[in-house]
C-alpha cells in the first residue's frame, strides 16, 4: 500500500500512527502522540483522523496537555510588553482585564478545554456579575476583557499551538451604542457663569473651547501655546495606569495637531497666566513648571483629579453630571451644532477618521439636515417665491 502520513508498519504485521501536537511554548519541544495495535493502515488513519476531528470540536488540537490559559495569558502579555506594538495604556488595560476578568474563571482550565460555550458561559457570568463588587458588567466591558484572551488565542493559532479559535468562534457581546453624556449651550454657558470665580475655570472653558482630551490638556506646555498667532500646538500626551500618570504617544495617528484659539480662548489663557503668576507669589514652597493648566501648589494637574472633581461640581450647580471627558463631548456637539464641517470638527479634537466621529454624534445631524434642507429649498425657489402650483 502506498504510504499514508503518520500511519506506519509496526514491523510485525500491525500498524501505528504518530499525530503532533505542536510546539509547547514554555518548552519549545513538539509532542507526539502515538497509538499503536491497529490491525491495518486504514484502521491506523481513521483512528488518527478521528482524534483530530474530536479535538477540533473541543476547539483546540495542539496545546499541549499540561498548558493553561494562565500560562498561554502569561507568554501572551509578555510578548505584547516586549514588542511595544501596542500602547503602554493598552497593555495596562489588558494586563488589568486578565488579572481581574479572565484568570479567576479560566485561568486553571487547561487551554484545550476553551471551547465556544465555555467562552459564552464565562461571558454570561461577566455580563451577569462580573465587576469585583458583583454587578454587572456591560456590554461593551465583557468586549474589553475578551481582547487579551483573543490575542492570547490567537497567537496560540499562529505558534502552532492550536488550530481552531474558541474566542474567534464565541459570540461577542454586541455593542450598545449610546449617545455621549454632554450639555446643551445654554448648560455649558451656565456652568462656566456659575463658575466663573472658580480656580479651576480656566480649565473648565479650555476644555469646552477645544475639546481637548483632558491627558492632551494636564500635558500641554506654554512653549506650544503661541497667544499671538493664536494656536496651540497638542503634542505632549499623558495617560494613567491605575492612578500613576505616564506619558503617552498619543490616542490616534492624528492626536498630534495644531488647535486655532479664538480671541475668547486667547482671554482664557491669559487669565491663566495672571493666576498663575498669582499661585507664585502667594506660596514659598510653590513648584514652577511650563504647563499651562497647573495646581495651586504648582506642577500638573492629575487626570482623574480635574474630572472627579468636575462631576462634583456640575452635579452642584444643578446641572447633569458630567466628566472631563463629557466636556469634549460637549465641545463636539456645540461645533456641528454651529455649522462647522464634521471634517474640520474631527482634526479639531484629534480624530483619526471624520465618519467615525460623525457617527458618534449622529444625534447632532438631524438638526444640520433641516439646515441642509432649508439652503436648498431657498436656493430652488429662489429666496422666497413659493412653489409653483400644477
Amino acid at each position: 500500500m502506498a504510504k499514508v502520513e503518520g500511519v506506519y508498519p509496526d514491523g510485525r504485521g500491525g500498524w501505528y500512527y504518530k499525530a503532533t501536537l505542536g510546539r509547547d511554548p514554555l518548552t519549545g519541544k513538539r509532542q507526539q502522540v502515538t497509538k499503536r495495535g491497529f490491525r491495518t493502515a486504514g484502521q491506523a488513519l481513521r483512528a488518527r483522523r478521528e482524534l483530530i476531528a474530536r479535538q477540533e470540536e473541543r476547539g483546540c488540537v495542539l496545546a499541549p496537555a499540561a498548558l493553561t490559559v494562565n500560562q498561554l495569558l502569561d507568554a501572551y502579555l509578555d510578548g505584547i510588553d516586549a514588542d511595544g506594538k501596542l500602547g503602554v495604556k493598552t497593555r495596562f488595560d489588558y494586563r488589568r482585564n486578565a488579572d481581574g476578568l479572565i484568570r479567576p474563571h479560566l485561568g486553571n482550565h487547561r487551554v484545550r478545554e476553551i471551547t465556544p460555550p465555555v467562552v459564552n458561559a464565562w461571558q454570561r457570568a461577566l455580563a451577569e456579575r462580573g465587576s469585583s463588587r458583583g454587578e454587572p458588567l456591560s456590554p461593551n466591558s465583557v468586549r474589553l476583557a475578551r481582547a487579551p484572551l483573543a490575542g492570547a488565542f490567537k497567537m496560540a493559532v499562529s505558534q502552532g499551538l492550536v488550530t481552531v479559535d474558541p474566542i474567534a468562534a464565541s459570540k461577542r457581546p454586541t455593542k450598545r451604542k449610546s449617545v455621549p453624556h454632554h450639555w446643551t449651550p445654554e448648560q455649558a454657558r451656565l456652568f462656566l457663569d456659575l463658575r466663573q470665580q472658580d480656580r479651576e475655570w480656566p480649565v473648565w472653558a479650555f476644555l469646552l473651547g477645544c475639546g481637548l482630551r483632558i491627558g492632551e490638556l494636564v500635558a500641554l506646555r506654554w512653549p506650544n501655546v503661541d497667544l499671538v498667532r493664536k494656536r496651540a500646538i497638542i503634542a505632549e500626551f499623558s495617560t494613567t495606569l491605575g492612578y500613576l500618570v505616564v506619558p503617552s504617544s498619543g490616542k490616534s495617528s492624528t492626536a498630534t495637531r495644531s488647535v486655532d484659539l479664538d480671541a475668547w480662548l486667547v482671554t482664557v489663557l491669559k487669565r491663566q497666566q495672571t493666576q498663575q503668576d498669582r499661585d507664585a507669589a502667594d506660596s514659598p514652597t510653590y513648584t514652577p513648571s511650563d504647563f499651562v493648566f497647573t495646581r495651586q501648589g504648582g506642577g500638573p494637574y492629575h487626570p482623574q483629579t480635574l474630572s472627579k472633581a468636575l462631576g462634583r461640581l456640575s452635579k452642584n450647580s444643578g446641572l447633569p453630571r458630567l466628566t472631563a471627558h463629557g466636556l469634549r463631548h460637549t465641545s463636539a456637539t456645540l461645533m456641528l451644532d454651529s455649522g462647522v464641517h464634521s471634517k474640520i470638527a474631527a482634526e479639531r479634537l484629534g480624530h483619526a477618521d471624520p465618519s467615525l466621529f460623525l457617527a458618534l454624534y449622529s444625534h447632532v445631524t438631524p438638526t444640520m439636515q433641516r439646515d441642509a434642507a432649508a439652503k436648498i429649498g431657498a436656493a430652488l425657489s429662489g429666496g422666497n417665491r413659493p412653489p409653483v402650483d400644477p
